[in-house]
């Protein structure tokens, strides 16, 4: 028998994220991951701005940043007829050389991303490596690969599962405080604990609407053929074959996928003249492997706890790919629960603040779903005339139209600041209240905000985002002003007041008086997960303020829901 205190069912990018928090910390945790080797077939190939701001927050954004498209391979999305054909539309997205010197942002636009992370393109199976190499530098984790979950129960203070290894078969009885279910969407955690989804499945539509299949092959002529500036995503929209390629390294590996049509099975399709017609030409390729998916998912966990188990990740949410937000907001799922369940193993939290987990990211998981769903429907459903590809004035502007179309498509899907960085935790109950109502959530309009409850905006300071200035845990952001004694005595108060009820606190001193005003206040407690807690003024309740924060208990009569 085993024990640790975090279960970790799965070992995909929430498991191993799960697994970095808590590592980090010092806090024991153990990874049942069936699958020995990482993925080797291209999936999730999007990681969002604040996927990137999350890695950074831990020290490898760098790492991350080094995979996927070779350095000047453009990003860009671009629409067709076919692929070799006429280009309808372009999106214009920096290489990744050109995101980490910020030398160019496409059409992102500098000021529409204020972040110190621009989005990138990677496959999973690039990144999952690297998250096993980051999880396994901790001393309190314990990655187990091969090790399957089998069964798993409840006590009142422990859980149990039981595990066997897939490839000799060895048996294993493991307890924890707590176990997560990080193990997709036929989760056994969510399972077991008679968790359902609700929401959309399998919606149809001319594509991403159904089962479809992708096909990982390599091509060393696929870029003459194609015949020009070089892209990220290719899709053909033409009334013959749909479909879809993504560059996997910028030199000679590609994934396309198509929609199978009613009757057709992922064994009896013949793909080879679909991805031809598709392309508009024929071309040389080697196969390595093809994959069946279902598209169409529009669901969300009805619960993300039961006891003393969670779910995250797929297991609590599946998406439609359009917007590639399921990987990205399975990550924010783990950052969210990481630290929650450090704090109260570590026992400076009331057991209570797990009880925020849900009420902060089921809502964040119907909000992106939601918004997966909407892109889904605007390409997969978008009529393609006939005549698209034909010479002729009437064809010329029947392109023009379409392409007209698919510019605005492309930027409602792609160019979502609002949808990775505005993302907030409004209503929770350890995150402070203020009056005045939000502003509206656009997915593809970021306003930069310290409301309580929002991701903290970020701001360059002496060449440095703020972001690498804030601790591991909790920060207090206090604006010196014209009083820098008084500053660094109110902070250390605050201090004081962390240090009594062993809450992990630092301070950061800040004389910007650009970003006191982008704060909007003297105070600022920001939490381990870069969100804001409190905003206000000098002199406020520190205990009482820290204690609503971790779901500690409140001194009667504390006025904490006013800035």
């Amino acid at each position: 028998m085993k024990t640790t205190d975090v279960a970790i069912v799965g070992g995909g990018p929430a498991g191993l994220m799960l697994a970095i928090e808590l590592g980090c910390r010092g806090v024991d945790c153990v990874v049942l991951e069936e699958d020995v080797a990482a993925p080797d077939f291209p999936k999730a190939n999007a990681t969002s701005s604040r996927t990137m701001e999350h890695y950074r927050r831990r020290g490898f954004a760098q790492k991350i940043r080094a995979l996927g498209l070779v350095p000047d391979h453009p990003q860009d999305v671009v629409y067709c007829t076919t692929l070799a054909g006429r280009e309808l539309t372009r999106f214009s997205i920096p290489s990744r050389a050109e995101a980490l010197n910020r030398s160019s942002f496409g059409d992102y636009g500098e000021e529409s991303w204020p972040t110190p992370e621009l989005p990138h393109r990677s496959q999973q199976m690039f990144i999952e490596p690297v998250l096993r190499e980051q999880a396994q530098q901790y001393e309190s984790v314990k990655l187990m690969l091969g090790w399957q979950a089998s069964t798993v129960s409840q006590e009142e203070q422990r859980v149990t599962i039981q595990a066997r290894h897939t490839v000799n078969g060895e048996q294993m009885e493991l307890t924890a405080r707590y176990v997560v279910g990080c193990d997709g969407p036929r989760s056994l955690v969510r399972k077991t604990c008679g968790i359902r989804y609700s929401g959309q499945s399998e919606e149809a539509r001319d594509f991403f609407g159904g089962q479809m299949l992708s096909v990982f092959f390599s091509s060393q002529t696929l870029y003459q053929v194609l015949g020009k500036k070089r892209a990220w995503q290719y899709w053909a929209v033409n009334a013959v074959q749909r479909g879809l390629l993504i560059a996997i390294d910028g030199i000679d590996k590609f994934l396309f996928c198509i929609q199978l049509q009613p009757g057709q099975t992922p064994e009896s399709v013949d793909f080879k003249p679909a991805m031809f017609a598709a392309m508009g030409a024929p071309f040389d390729f080697e196969l390595i492997a093809v994959a069946p998916w279902q598209a169409g998912f529009t669901l969300v966990a009805d619960s993300f706890s039961k006891g003393r188990a969670f779910i995250a990740g797929d297991a609590a949410h599946l998406f439609t790919p359009t917007g590639g937000m399921g990987y990205n907001t399975s990550v924010d799922d783990a950052v969210n629960l990481g630290w929650k369940l450090a704090a109260v193993v570590q026992g400076w939290a009331s057991e209570k603040l797990l009880d925020s987990y849900e009420a902060e990211r089921k809502p964040i998981g119907h909000r992106n779903t939601a918004f997966a769903r909407s892109m889904a429907d605007s390409i997969g459903s978008i009529k393609v005339p006939a005549n698209v590809d034909e010479d002729g004035a009437d064809a010329a502007l029947v392109r023009e139209k379409l392409g007209h179309a698919l510019s605005q498509h492309v930027r409602n899907e792609f160019n979502i600041p609002g949808l990775q960085l505005g993302l907030r935790y409004e209503g929770s109950p350890i995150v402070a209240r203020e009056p005045e109502a939000p502003t509206a959530d656009q997915p593809n309009n970021y306003i930069p905000s310290a409301r309580p409850g929002a991701r903290a905006p970020h701001i360059w300071l002496d060449g440095k985002s703020i972001f690498d200035l804030f601790g591991r845990d909790y920060t207090l952001l206090c604006f010196t002003g014209k009083g820098r004694a008084a500053a660094q005595a109110d902070g250390a108060r605050w201090q004081e007041a962390a240090a009594a009820m062993g809450v992990p606190l630092e301070v950061l001193y800040c004389d910007s008086a650009e970003a006191h005003a982008l704060y909007g206040a003297d105070r600022v407690l920001v939490r381990p997960d870069h969100h804001i807690a409190w905003r206000g003024d000098a002199g406020a309740d520190a205990a009482g303020l820290l204690a609503m924060a971790c779901a500690r208990k409140v001194h009667t009569g504390q006025q904490l829901n006013a800035a």
